[in-house]
């Protein structure tokens, strides 16, 4: 029985029932020590938007009741009479943000088959499910690290839809845009037995994208998205790409070997590999292009469990006459190399240092002395709760003066002393991302089911539920807070 958004006799007698309003559920809960951490109903402007009840299961005569607020979802069951009010929380309160609902539509063959929301986003389910007559489920979705998945169900199809409605109307209420922001398909026809893209990497003013798999790489145009992308190099399991644009090399790791291909421009939309290759590293787990003490660099790390060994490349014009689109020869010649004593996760490049993550944290390398410090200041009380062992550094993004360190777990800023710049603010992720990208103010946080941005500056969070996500390709310079175009972000995304 839908309560505020469908109107039905309720059958209990008037003095037993209950006032439903924000108030009553504010006492009740703080009363009761209930799970409210999540709910914040002291905030101002709370609303109560409606309740209902649902049951539990098909079996049982049990309700459960279900209360959508502005901002969550709660599941209670409660219990009432003239001397009391009780309720006690049936499951961790959801967040609209991390919501995914799904319900299924009742068959003349008793069968039900998912029916899916591009409002609330997108879940799996069995495409056929055996229920009883009289039962319409609803699937309720928690994403995220502490999620969970839940079925209800209620006593008519109007019931059903009503309730779907109104919580898909909630959501989009609460929804945050960043600005500036307009997602865009960049490709949709991959060749017939496609089956996987391991990384991609933007070139020609990102009206071009070549996208690396496990049998080969493919070109496409992003001017014609519906276009089927062309193999252009027969190379077996690429597992990262980038390009030197202003040296013309394009880099491959494959098998776990980093080569270097020279780049000839045919004219102003068509390119050519050179199939000469030239190798840099044997047996390189990853590697980073970046700008380091004005150059350009690329850093090849051979990460083990217990070491890591670092070369770093330089890339440079020589006067030559070669094959080149201005007539010069490009190289990358060895500049550095270094032990790290420690698992490498990550390399990200500063003004005159390279910053590397390891269990232990992020750690900074002189490139002048190849002296090795810690990044945080272990000194700085603020932060015990980075040094402790649990959560994995994954990424590092310079902002002016300010540096922001993202984890697996949390982000915060210090500054160039490694101390914390800002107290008030650290950002909890609700999942566990694995990849960052940065276009100020906001943040993008990546994992396999949604992508988390949040407002630094207004802690606006935005939720975009997808399905087998990745991020393939980020590429940004230092950031600037006065200015949003300070970064040039390029997202592949494969769903």
């Amino acid at each position: 029985m839908i309560q505020g958004g469908i109107q039905k006799p309720i059958e209990e007698p008037a003095e037993s029932r209950p006032t439903l309003n924000l108030e009553t559920i504010r006492e009740l809960l703080r009363s009761q020590k209930s799970e409210t951490a999540d709910l914040k109903l002291d905030e101002d402007g709370r609303e109560l938007l409606f309740t209902g009840k649902l049951k539990a299961s098909l079996t049982e005569t049990s309700n459960v009741t279900v209360l959508v607020f502005d901002h969550a979802i709660l599941f209670a069951n409660m219990s009432w009479n003239q001397n009391s009010k009780k309720i006690e929380v049936y499951r961790r309160p959801i967040p609209l943000e991390l919501l995914l609902l799904s319900k299924t539509r009742q068959e003349n063959t008793h069968t039900s088959r998912l029916r899916r929301f591009s409002f609330l986003g997108f879940m799996k389910a069995s495409s056929a499910n055996t229920v009883g007559k009289e039962a319409w489920p609803i699937t309720f979705l928690h994403l995220g690290k502490t999620g969970y998945q839940l079925t209800l169900y209620a006593s008519s199809e109007a019931d059903q839809e009503k309730l779907v409605e109104l919580i898909g109307t909630a959501r989009e209420r609460l929804r945050v845009r960043p600005e500036n922001f307009n997602p865009s398909i960049v490709s949709i026809n991959f060749p017939k037995g496609f089956r996987k893209i391991n990384c991609a990497v933007p070139f020609h003013h990102g009206r071009k994208i070549l996208y690396g798999t496990d049998n080969g790489l493919y070109l496409s145009n992003r001017e014609k998205y519906d276009s089927v992308p062309e193999k252009v190099l027969d190379v077996q399991k690429i597992t990262q790409i980038d390009i030197l644009e202003e040296y013309n090399l394009l880099l491959i790791l494959s098998n776990n070997i980093l080569q270097s291909y020279p780049l000839v421009r045919l004219d102003s939309n068509d390119f050519t590999i050179l199939q000469n290759p030239k190798t840099l590293q044997k047996k390189c787990t990853f590697f980073k292009v970046g700008v380091c003490i004005a150059k350009h660099m690329v850093s090849c790390v051979k990460s083990g469990s217990l070491s890591s060994t670092v070369k770093v490349f330089e890339a440079s014009h020589t006067a030559t006459s070669g094959e080149s689109i201005d007539g010069g020869h490009n190289d990358l010649t060895l500049s550095k190399e270094f032990y790290i004593p420690k698992e490498t996760f990550s390399v990200h490049f500063l003004k005159s240092k390279i910053c590397f993550a390891s269990r232990q944290g992020f750690e900074v390398v002189s490139l002048e002395t190849l002296e090795t410090q810690t990044l945080l200041d272990e000194t700085d009380a603020s932060i015990d709760f980075a040094l402790k062992d649990g959560p994995r550094p994954i990424h590092i993004q310079r902002i002016d003066e300010e540096f922001l360190l993202n984890y697996t777990d949390f982000s915060f800023f210090v500054d160039r002393n490694g101390r914390r710049s800002r107290p008030q603010l650290r950002l909890d992720w609700n999942g566990s991302p694995q990849s960052f990208a940065l276009s100020y103010p906001w943040i993008f946080a990546f994992e396999s089911n949604f992508i988390e941005l949040r407002n630094i500056e207004t802690g606006a969070i935005h939720i975009m539920p997808r399905k087998n996500l990745r991020m393939l390709h980020c590429r940004s310079h230092e950031v600037r807070k006065k200015s949003f175009w300070g970064l040039l972000l390029q997202i592949a995304i494969m769903c």
